[in-house]
Parts: structure tokens; sequence; C-alpha cells
């Protein structure tokens, strides 16, 4: 499963999202986002109703590969707050650089706040909500 899947699974979407921390262990091909995920409801009667977040940890395992991209220097990307990232497919540069194997997915996370991108490939993903609805 993927990150489209998961999220068609769940009923969520990763758009929008702020992304608080990013970790990896890469002895044990892992890594871990910390993230308030977009739960709001786009047709929804309000503001706070259609922006509605919760806290969440995104997991990958079986890393095949994790890349962060520099943020862009012509961007704020000092600010000591989390950034915006929305998901997009998997850049072809990587994937014909970092094959990965049967089972594997590939994706990316677009960081708006640094006009950059952290590139994935992991063989699994899951979510856990870190708080109640």
């Amino acid at each position: 499963m993927g990150i489209e899947e998961l999220e068609t699974e769940l009923d969520i979407t990763f758009h929008d999202s702020m992304l608080r921390t990013l970790s990896a262990n890469f002895a044990n091909r892992t890594a871990e986002f910390v993230l308030d995920v977009c739960v709001g409801h786009p047709d929804a009667a309000t503001e706070s109703e259609r922006e509605r977040r919760r806290a969440a940890r995104l997991e990958l395992t079986g890393l095949e590969y994790l890349i962060v991209d520099p943020p862009d220097p012509k961007y704020p990307y000092r600010k000591r707050e989390p950034v915006d990232i929305d998901p997009c497919d998997p850049d072809q540069a990587m994937t014909a650089r970092y094959p990965i194997p049967q089972g594997a997915f590939a994706g990316r996370f677009f960081v708006s706040d640094w006009n950059a991108f952290i590139h994935f490939a992991a063989m699994q993903v899951a979510l856990t909500w870190l708080e109640s609805e």
C-alpha cells in the first residue's frame, strides 16, 4: 500500500498537512513523519471545519530511500514552525536512479515553505493517530 491507497482507505488527504518532525532510522530502514493531517471536509459550512487537522504519525517501513532536498534560499525556511506539505507522484529521475523492488512504492512531498521536495520509497506505510477526533 502506498500513500494514495492509504489516503483512500482512511478517507483523508495529506494535501496541506503540516509537517512537524521527520526522523529516520537507517539501521531499521524506517522513516517517521509527525504531522497534522487535514481531516476537514472541503464543503463544510465554516472555515474551521474545512481546515480541521489531526495529529498523526506516518511511518514508512522497509525504507529504500529518503532524500530531502535543501530549501530554496529565497524562501523563509528558517522559521521555527511546522511546514506545509503536499503529496506528489515520485520524481522520475529518482525512480530511474534508485530502482525500487517489487511491492514497494515511491512518492514525494512538496514542501511549499522551502520550495523543495522530500523523496521516499518504502515497502509499507502506516498511519497512527496521535490524538482522538
